[in-house]
């Protein structure tokens, strides 16, 4: 049941932007992706109704003290700092010149928290990474394209004063043995519950920045500051990167990034703000989460993408909250309502392999 409501929102948003689309074969008669497939409409419905379809196994979080001797854990370990301090191992102030890969002096854990076991990428509803080996190749319909783990490592990484991650280097190799070390538990064409972005209801209202703005400075301004820029470590020229990271300005995410839209940036929020909240123990109502997601989003410093015009390039599969102007020339009252809702499309479409309703599993109607 639960499959089929995801899938007849998706195949609405195709309709309702004016394509035709044919029905999909059953899922089990769905080819699966293959890396490097550019795909049509048509194709990325079938994967996005085959994605939906996938058993969804319980959550499970790795033991760090199972991480074997020698070689191996040697390659596990080091690709678990690659994630916990990137910035100062491959960041663009690291000591090493040679290794500066990233495109920010961010770290992934800031994005992809740590858990109680303090391993990057295991805190539930906080873009959680402990089954993503096994959720690739996949659809990427930012750009209607079937990627590797590794496109999507590089991808996220970006370019740096050295060049971007080699793909054969030691570091993407880390990485990659971390993941699926990470993921060990899990297996190919499944999920896992509780990964991805909570997917809580957005308000039926237009966001209200100004209450936004009030919000901010009462929950996040202390960690975050006034500009979002957040508060550099004090080793920052060396790499240490941030104490609390930035949420705006030249070293954080860009205005085509994932997070430049509200409803996205509205679910992590509600499960993982201010520092220390968890779904079980949240600090911010979705409500709250809203607003303040739109005040980020519009009324923070954000560096520009030039590029951004050319992703979610089909119409019929782009996401609620994805802004560009030229999208919606001639048409004011649409383009406001993309910029602060109230937000009408399935919720986080480009979340389709990690985030749609993994939480529910064994709940019964908690997507209702």
């Amino acid at each position: 049941m639960m499959a089929t409501r995801r899938l007849t929102l998706l195949l609405a948003v195709g309709l309702c932007a004016g394509s035709v689309i044919a029905q999909p074969p059953a899922a089990p008669d769905i080819p699966p992706p293959r890396a490097g497939e550019a795909v049509d409409t048509v194709r990325a419905i079938q994967l996005l109704k085959r994605d939906a379809a996938l058993p969804v196994l319980p959550w499970t979080e790795p033991d760090p003290a199972a991480i074997p001797a020698g070689d191996a854990g040697d390659a596990i370990r080091y690709g678990e700092a690659l994630l916990a301090r990137t910035s100062t191992l491959i960041g663009p102030n690291a000591p090493d010149p040679a290794k500066r890969f990233a495109g920010n002096n961010l770290n992934c854990v800031h994005c992809h928290a740590a858990g109680p076991s303090g391993l990057p990428g295991t805190k539930p509803y906080s873009l959680p990474l402990v089954n993503v080996v096994n959720a690739f190749p996949k659809l990427d319909i930012k750009a209607m394209k079937v990627i590797t783990l590794e496109t999507r490592i590089a991808g996220m990484i970006g370019k740096g004063p050295a060049g971007p991650i080699p793909a054969d280097g030691p570091e993407m190799r880390a990485i990659l043995a971390y993941l699926k070390w990470l993921g060990r538990a899990g297996k190919p064409d499944t999920h896992v519950a509780q990964t991805g972005l909570d997917e809580a209801a957005m308000p039926d209202r237009a966001a209200d920045t100004g209450r936004g703005e009030r919000l901010y400075h009462a929950h996040c301004l202390a960690c975050h500051q006034a500009d979002g820029t957040g508060i550099k470590a004090p080793g920052y020229a060396n790499g240490d990167g941030y104490s609390f990271p930035p949420i705006a300005g030249n070293d954080s995410y860009d205005d085509g990034g994932h997070m430049a839209m509200v409803p996205l940036l509205t679910r992590f929020l509600a499960v993982n703000m201010p520092y220390g909240s968890t779904k079980q123990s949240p600090r911010l109502t979705v409500d709250e989460a809203y607003d303040i997601a739109a005040y980020v989003t519009y009324h923070l410093p954000r560096k520009h993408n030039p590029g951004r015009t050319g992703s979610y390039p089909d119409a019929a599969l782009r996401p609620g909250g994805f802004v560009i102007p030229d999208h919606f020339a001639g048409d004011d009252a649409a383009y406001r309502r993309a910029r602060l809702g109230p937000f009408i499309d399935p919720p986080a479409l480009l979340q389709s392999a990690d985030a749609r309703d993994r939480h529910c599993s064994g709940t019964p109607n908690c997507s209702q």
